[in-house]
């Protein structure tokens, strides 16, 4: 595979003539923009690095480097030349959006060469604020030692560049260039390059977390994962028939990648909702207290559908007041809705995730290679829950996926990655705005034909619908009464139902409307509170009558 439409990051040394180097080879390949990460930094705050360090510290700077680089990863159009800061490699996350978004290339250079480029740089009035030393000694000194401290990172880079010559004699800007450009070349043909992944960062009030998204994400980054935070054991919670399918392979993988230093515990419960149970949450309490399971050093990873997401961080959360835990989902349903948010829960009582918690993962990586073994069945239950998020906020996606939908049933293809990107970030918006559903109106929105659709799966003891299919029934219910209390216009209905039915439903009814309402009545989002529609695009909260409730679970229970 070439570097070539790659994304290109320069690391190294201050000093090391990363931003010289990388505009001379932007000049060399047409298709690349240069920037300059410390540049970006500066125009998106409005102040000088060096203002930024005086006023509002070191620290403050990281995050705004994370956040640049995050916007820089996920340009569309030309891919770019990145010239990074020095420390950029500290950060974990950092790392793992240069490895997904590109090539790290370690531009080498002698400290002492470094120094002179600082010194030089002072001179002239450019400002360094790791570098408040006097003389050129006091430089080198400093650089030495965040030489020995970011090394093991540096040489991480899928290409080592060293500007230094065999005969010592110095080099330009551009000579350099047009030697990076050949090296790369010399390293398309013995280096495999890994596949890439796109970066979102949720934003938790308990702690922020990223979202990987990519084929061939999953094994990769939690391997590197794994390591870098020292964890001596993995509890790896799944299902039968994901352990069936990827199972034995995915541990080998992960294994071959971590070596001795980890050992992997695998919890294989029974697939489908009706496993979700106080009985099966203690089962996998159990397993973790006999394999002696800490905070410090246990990595909980959900490896599964929203199921499995919803049960094992439940668990995560209650051992020891809290594993860490991440999140790789296996299902549609899984990867664009059930991983995001940080929602645990089980079945209680009768009704769906009556027993829960908010409890965010460390890293959520969502591999689209995992629907690729997915049932049909489960692809067109998981297209609810993407349909949904147009429905309730977004008529121009509601449109560009009514397009794609004669596609999207027919089975998996390489359009799902863009799919589940697009779900995940709009859902972030309504996480974000209201973490822990306090805010009428905001979170709840995602609600949309859940209240109906979990009715019916109550009403069916969680053995005949899979959630998505009743969710996409609850939503054609929904938007059936958005019209008959005329909120929703009938030409808009008809658009919304003719979408929604061309879903394949592959599930008969086995209940009736009496027990549907009962369950309806229990709902844990209180009696008759339903989210409806006043366009596509805009959903709304409010409270129906019974009779209403009644008419809408009739229609429901017909169009099944």
């Amino acid at each position: 595979m070439t570097w070539r439409n790659r994304n290109l990051y320069l690391i190294g040394l201050p000093g090391s003539g990363k931003s010289a180097i990388g505009r001379e080879l932007s000049a060399l390949l047409d298709r690349y923009t240069f920037i300059d990460l410390d540049a970006e930094i500066e125009y998106f705050s409005g102040k000088t690095i060096e203002e930024i360090f005086v006023s509002e510290g070191e620290h403050a700077f990281r995050d705004m480097e994370s956040a640049a680089l995050i916007r820089v990863a996920s340009m569309n159009g030309k891919p770019h030349i990145v010239a990074t800061g020095g420390g950029i490699v500290l950060n974990t996350l950092n790392r793992a959006i240069i490895r997904g978004s590109g090539i790290p290339i370690w531009i080498d250079v002698t400290v002492r060469e470094a120094a002179k480029n600082i010194r030089n740089d002072i001179s002239q009035g450019r400002s360094r604020p790791l570098f408040p030393e006097t003389t050129i000694q006091e430089v080198q000194k400093t650089l030495s030692q965040l030489l020995e401290k970011r090394r093991p990172w540096y040489e991480e880079a899928v290409l080592h560049f060293v500007t230094r010559s065999m005969r010592g004699d110095e080099r330009t800007a551009d000579e350099l260039a047009r030697e990076l450009l050949t090296a790369l070349d010399q390293m398309s043909l013995n280096v495999a390059l890994k596949p890439r992944h796109r970066t979102l960062i949720a934003k938790s009030a308990l702690g922020d977390y990223p979202i990987f998204v990519g084929t061939g994400t999953a094994i990769r980054e939690l391997g590197h994962y794994v390591k870098e935070n020292d964890f001596s054991q993995i509890i790896l919670v799944t299902d039968e028939n994901v352990a069936r399918l990827h199972g034995k392979e995915f541990q080998a993988a992960i294994e071959k990648i971590i070596g001795s230093k980890a050992t992997v515990h695998v919890i294989s419960i029974a697939a489908g909702e009706a496993s979700k149970n106080f009985e099966t949450l203690q089962n996998i309490l159990w397993h973790m207290h006999e394999v002696g399971a800490a905070r410090r050093s246990t990595l909980v990873v959900a490896f599964g559908g929203g199921m499995i997401t919803d049960l094992a961080g439940l668990a995560a959360n209650f051992f020891h007041r809290g594993l860490p835990l991440v999140h790789i989902p296996t299902t549609l349903i899984g990867q664009a809705d059930a991983s995001i948010g940080g929602k645990t829960g089980v079945d209680a009582f009768g009704n769906k995730n009556m027993i829960g918690t908010f409890y965010p993962p460390k890293l959520v990586l969502v591999d689209p290679l995992y629907l690729r073994t997915l049932p049909l069945r489960e692809v067109h239950a998981g297209l609810a829950e993407v349909l949904k998020y147009a429905l309730i906020g977004d008529r121009e996606l509601w449109v560009d996926l009514s397009k794609q939908l004669p596609r999207l049933v027919r089975g998996v293809d390489a359009s799902y990655e863009a799919v589940i990107f697009d779900s995940i970030t709009k859902k972030l918006k309504y996480v974000e705005a209201d973490e822990f559903e306090r805010a009428t109106g905001v979170r709840e929105l995602l609600n949309f034909g859940h209240t109906f659709g979990h009715a019916l799966e109550a009403a069916t003891k969680f053995k005949v619908f899979l959630h998505g299919e009743a969710v996409l029934l609850g939503m054609r219910a929904a938007a059936w009464l958005s019209k008959e209390l005329e909120y929703l216009s009938a030409s808009e209905w008809k658009e919304v139902e003719s979408v929604l039915s061309t879903v394949p439903m592959n599930a008969a009814v086995e209940t009736n409307t009496e027990s549907v309402l009962a369950a309806f009545r229990r709902d844990k989002k209180g009696v008759g509170r339903v989210i409806l529609l006043r366009s596509i695009g805009e959903a709304f909260v409010t409270e129906i009558s019974e009779d209403d409730a009644r008419r809408a679970i009739d229609i429901m229970l017909s169009f099944a």
